[in-house]
């Protein structure tokens, strides 16, 4: 199973408006109106070891394109070839010791882990979560991520999310506390008891701006708020943690190294959101459902508006490791195509596991040469 061949590919595919029943342009609080992202955009993986099987990865194409592809061609693709895919322990160290400078790399470093243990189990007939133990689910629900939308915007599409057999969303905010209040109230109301409601503050708010809104939207069931501060806020977050009956969860503080494992020591959140693109892939993704599960931490996945490359390798692990208990956060559905030959199911909010070996999924070759950027 040594790599003899590694290949990047840039695309992006367009995503559904928000007045076709979608989620474009999707912004922050970062962002005015009318401002967002308005397309999926991925940077794909693919290696081919010496007994010609391929596998395929996938990462969030975060910076310029071009940056992406110098770092692969220089850094990454000399460090790869000639590895073993079957040694995840060995390249992941030999990775982490060696790459300079850090910035970007470890995303594409993603793309090949997730393209090993594709091959990998497509060399052993087997799909990958049989690799990673055995499977103990074979559905894994979805939290619709929404947009920072006006109140009439809102209502209308969380009645439509509803109705289309969804449970949970995900949206964001952090622009103005009143605002986000009123919004998630508005949520709530439509929602009832049938909706589960996350709100990413994506580091918006400061120490009284996260007590207010912690604190007056207990009444509201939220099932977390998400990284209300900046990252490495240990004491301030226990103390929120401490004061207040909200969930707290965590993102970006997933991605320093050993912060999550300081925040359950200081039992100062009650989640995690984790994505493997920071972390290096599904071996480092495992690790952290490992810590989330002897922590007794629920996991939820972050989403990068992955296509289904990368859709399918988180579903991999959702269905062999029980940290991974909440829903997993996607945009998917909003995806006006993908580079698979068919989409990936979701019935009644629920993605269908792939049973088939490696990631469980077929690449359409001509589909990424469809969607490809330059």
């Amino acid at each position: 199973m040594i790599i003899q061949e590694a290949e990047i590919f840039f695309v992006s595919i367009p995503v559904t408006p928000v007045e076709k029943g979608g989620i474009a342009p999707y912004r922050g609080h970062d962002l005015p109106p009318g401002e967002g992202i308005r397309s999926a955009a991925s940077c794909l993986v693919k290696v081919t070891t010496r007994e010609g099987i391929t596998g395929w990865g996938e990462t969030n194409a975060v910076i310029n394109p071009a940056v992406q592809a110098a770092l692969f061609q220089h850094y990454i693709r000399p460090l790869v070839l000639g590895m073993d895919c079957l040694q995840a322990n060995a390249r992941q160290y030999r990775a982490a010791k060696s790459i300079e400078p850090p910035v970007g790399v470890r995303g594409i470093l993603s793309g090949i882990d997730m393209a090993c243990w594709d091959a990998a189990g497509k060399a052993l007939g087997l799909p990958v979560y049989t690799l990673l133990g055995g499977k103990i689910r074979d559905r894994v629900n979805v939290a619709y991520c929404l947009g920072l939308e006006d109140l009439t915007v809102t209502a209308e599409r969380v009645q439509e999310i509803l109705d289309a057999g969804y449970h949970t969303i995900k949206t964001t905010g952090g622009n103005d506390v009143a605002f986000d209040l009123r919004r998630a109230e508005l949520m709530r109301q439509i929602g009832a008891d049938r909706l589960n409601i996350r709100v990413d503050m994506n580091e918006a708010y400061d120490f009284i701006a996260a007590a207010h809104f912690l604190s007056q939207a207990e009444p509201l069931a939220l099932e977390y708020v998400e990284q209300p501060l900046r990252v490495n806020q240990f004491n301030a977050l226990a103390e929120l943690h401490k004061r207040f009956k909200t969930p707290i969860a965590v993102n970006e503080d997933c991605y320093v190294p050993h912060n999550l494992f300081n925040y359950v020591q200081a039992n100062a959140i009650d989640a995690a959101v984790v994505d493997m693109d920071p972390l290096g892939g599904i071996t480092e993704l495992v690790r952290i459902a490992d810590l989330g599960e002897e922590a007794g931490l629920p996991l939820i996945h972050h989403c990068g508006f992955d296509l289904g490359i990368k859709t399918a390798a988180i579903l991999q692990v959702y269905a062999a490791k029980p940290a991974f208990s909440r829903p997993m956060d996607s945009t998917y559905m909003t995806h006006q195509d993908d580079i698979l030959p068919e989409k990936l199911s979701i019935r009644d909010g629920a993605f269908t596991i792939p049973d088939g070996p490696g990631l469980g999924i077929v690449v359409d070759e001509d589909k990424v040469r469809r969607f490809s950027i330059q």
